[in-house]
């Protein structure tokens, strides 16, 4: 039979009512789509804990630890330093006291242990004989324990023993040369040269006590720091 304009009403409402619900929803669904959440990539906008630690693990430019600066070798350099009593004065030393000064030292401790030369580590003493007093001759040529072990090891090795002398000057703190005492401090090179194999050396020095005798020549009459 066919429905009724009363049956029918019931039905259209709900059908209305259907419809306006699925708009709604509808509605929502698109709001949701235009208002969600940044589609950016995450790394733009806050790193990862992995990217985090693998920053962390590069150390910044100029962070490392600055290195000590190396030191020059002493050898390299064979001037003493200037401080103390090995710091040379303003005072200047005569040129004939210098001379004096050198020669004796290039004597006192120049040694030749080769087959036919030197017979003795007392010959370099006698050697430095014609520039020192009669007295401290007597004492350059005592020998002792050490210089007689020295000489054996050289004449062993037949070495030739030489020095250079790089500085004449007077000590710190010592009085300027007058004209018949001087106090002076002779700077050297010792080289010991063996028959065979390398030469070895060492930065030497020695203070003297020079004074001029009555013929007017300067003579080292004693060694201060002996």
């Amino acid at each position: 039979m066919p429905h009724t304009d009363r049956q029918r009403r019931p039905r259209t409402a709900g059908t209305v009512a259907l419809l306006a619900a699925s708009a709604l929803l509808a509605c929502v669904g698109i709001a949701l789509l235009t208002h969600g959440p940044s589609s950016a990539p995450r790394s733009a906008s806050a790193p990862t804990a992995a990217g985090t630690r693998a920053e962390s693990s590069t150390e910044p430019s100029g962070s490392a630890p600055s290195r000590p600066a190396a030191t020059p070798s002493s050898s390299a350099s064979p001037s003493p330093s200037p401080a103390g009593d090995d710091a040379p004065s303003v005072a200047p030393v005569p040129e004939d006291v210098a001379t004096a000064s050198r020669r004796f030292v290039l004597a006192w401790t120049g040694h030749d242990a080769r087959s036919g030369k030197d017979r003795s580590y007392d010959d370099a003493a006698r050697r430095a004989g014609a520039y020192v007093s009669k007295d401290l001759a007597e004492q350059l040529t005592t020998t002792s324990a050490g210089s007689a072990r020295q000489w054996q090891q050289w004449t062993q090795a037949q070495s030739l023993v030489a020095a250079e002398i790089s500085r004449v000057a007077v000590p710190d703190g010592a009085p300027a040369p007058t004209a018949d005492t001087a106090w002076v401090r002779v700077w050297y090179r010792l080289t010991i040269t063996p028959a065979a194999g390398k030469p070895t050396g060492t930065d030497e020095q020695v203070a003297l006590k020079l004074q001029r005798n009555q013929a007017g020549t300067w003579l080292v009459t004693a060694l201060p720091d002996a």
